[in-house]
């Protein structure tokens, strides 16, 4: 049976005592914890409330004010009752301490050598205070937030000044074309960006853009903001408040048409468009933090996308560009979907899906992914996976060290849908991985041992129940706890390793990430795949070229 880590036998006034630390183990204590939380955010959103602080902190501004604090909407009862009673406290319930005094009250109780005569209101700023004391207590605060971003220092005006005169030097209008320089030593953007800067500074579509016109956008939209928001105001539509995934659109088909890196993807327009897709969902999958297919300015300043766009211009090679571009990422990914789907309408099924990586997932890992639970398809039809889908997921399989991967297989395996992962999750899931195998005649572990293992592994608060946290905290571990559980193939693989060679493989890219590492492997796979099948194809039409002219001669 289970520890009861929550309560002890010890009770006062009718409630049970907690033990400090056993309390913060105990589920109900996050849960009470993001509700009051919740609360916390429902009464600071009252009018009643942002009244009060605005009146506060007026008065705390006033150097002769008596600060009287109303009462807050929440104590407003209490107050007038506590009023109707007097002072004596007569009408105090015996059981009822007295309400220890508020911060503010607190701050209007000057010591005794700065008190005036006994008939002097107790204030923070009475009249018998020196001037020298009252400067002391109005401190400045500094402005820290810019709605409109913070005014640059002089130099740097000066320096973009003289960017902008030299880009309109040799003309006084720029075209298109022309306004690269604008666009990426100015602006700070990506060359990608051009055309959609372009297109909202010339508004009336007249094909150019005077320098009068420019620096007017630039003093009312760009100049005291950083790359990227300019990036974000660029990339979005005008009116709307997030990037959506078609948003991306026009810049990676600019780079489709101009980057050294892709130039040979012109000849099949198909895959240009299968490659874009491909981009679109790793960016959303890496930085959209609601998961909702919109990016807001919060999630393109926590994320890499404008370095990493920065970096697409500067290197030929886009293969080197691991993050979102590399084409060679797309191919894996691209070929392992179709591989899957064997009537090409780019939807699989769960018959389709389950054998991937040769029947690699458990049956009832399969059935808990198609059952939605690690992530909604977009697919729009029933029990259908669609590529984006599949994408999300294979980025999860292959890479179980990313916030978005933890997420995706924590909820795969929490069953009961407690924020938790308990020993008879690990068994639910683990019977199935013992019977295959026993079947393939591979020696099992025995599940009590597979739960020390992973206990040691991954060190939780509790022994045999696995929190998120406690994932995050040992990111180079979680691979082999969901493998054990859900993939048999990565388990056998696990077990049979060598130290050795893995050691020497992470030192030889020791930047990479395991999605990296994987998709090297998976392409060079797949390409001698490919090159196999080509030789045997030459070598069948060949032997057919061969035949042909035999039969004719002995017909000669």
């Amino acid at each position: 049976s289970r520890k009861e880590d929550s309560f002890q036998d010890q009770s006062c006034g009718g409630y049970l005592i907690m033990d400090s630390k056993q309390y913060r183990k105990n589920i109900r204590y996050y849960l009470s914890k993001r509700k009051m939380h919740d609360l916390f955010l429902k009464w600071t959103s009252e009018e009643n409330t942002r009244h009060l602080v605005r009146k506060l902190i007026v008065d705390c501004k006033r150097q002769n004010s008596n600060m009287p604090i109303p009462p807050s909407a929440i104590f407003v009862t209490k107050s007038a009752l506590q009023s109707t009673m007097g002072t004596t406290g007569a009408g105090r319930s015996p059981l009822t301490p007295p309400r220890s005094p508020t911060s503010y009250d607190k701050l209007a109780i000057r010591s005794p050598q700065k008190m005036g005569k006994s008939g002097d209101s107790p204030t923070l700023t009475g009249t018998n205070l020196d001037e020298a004391t009252i400067k002391k207590q109005n401190v400045f605060i500094p402005q820290f937030y810019f709605p409109g971003g913070k005014a640059l220092a002089e130099t740097v005006r000066d320096e973009n000044k003289a960017l902008i005169d030299s880009a309109f030097e040799n003309s006084s209008e720029l075209k298109v074309q022309d306004f690269f320089d604008i666009t990426t030593k100015l602006c700070k953007l990506p060359r990608c960006c051009n055309d959609n800067l372009f297109r909202s500074i010339d508004t009336t579509e007249l094909g150019v853009i005077t320098k009068s016109q420019f620096i007017q956008f630039w003093e009312q939209e760009f100049e005291n903001i950083d790359a990227n928001s300019r990036f974000f105001k660029i990339a979005k539509k005008k009116n709307s408040k997030y990037i959506a995934p078609d948003d991306f659109k026009p810049l990676l088909f600019y780079l489709l048409d101009s980057h050294p890196g892709l130039s040979f993807l012109k000849a099949t327009p198909e895959f240009q468009e299968r490659y874009a897709d491909t981009v679109v969902n790793r960016i959303y999958y890496m930085n959209d933090s609601n998961d909702d297919s919109l990016l807001t300015l919060r999630d393109v300043k926590n994320s890499n996308l404008l370095d990493v766009f920065k970096n697409v211009d500067d290197e030929e090679d886009i293969n080197k560009i691991r993050d979102y571009f590399s084409y060679e990422h797309f191919y894996v990914l691209y070929c392992r979907f179709w591989e899957l789907d064997t009537n090409h309408d780019f939807l699989i099924d769960k018959e389709d899906f389950s054998r991937y990586d040769g029947h690699a997932l458990s049956r009832k890992t399969v059935d808990r992914i198609f059952q939605q639970v690690g992530r909604k398809f977009k697919s729009g039809q029933p029990d259908k996976m669609s590529y984006e889908d599949f994408i999300w997921f294979m980025l999860s399989e292959e890479d179980k060290s990313t916030n978005r991967s933890l997420e995706y297989w924590f909820k795969i395996l929490d069953l009961d849908d407690n924020e938790l992962i308990g020993v008879h999750e690990m068994e639910y899931f683990y019977e199935e991985q013992l019977h295959r195998l026993e079947y393939l005649n591979h020696e099992g572990v025995l599940l009590n041992d597979l739960v020390c293992q992973m206990t040691d592994m991954l060190k939780p608060d509790n022994e045999g129940v696995f929190r998120l946290v406690d994932f995050q905290r040992n990111r180079t571990q979680c691979e082999t706890f969901f493998n054990c559980l859900c993939n048999l193939n990565k388990f056998i693989a696990y077990e049979q390793r060598d130290p050795f060679s893995i050691k020497n493989e992470i030192n030889e890219n020791p930047d990479f990430s395991q999605w990296d590492r994987f998709a090297q492997n998976e392409y060079i796979r797949l390409a001698m795949e490919e090159e196999n099948a080509e030789e045997d194809s030459e070598m069948l039409d060949g032997m057919d070229a061969f035949d042909s002219d035999n039969e004719g001669e002995g017909f000669n």
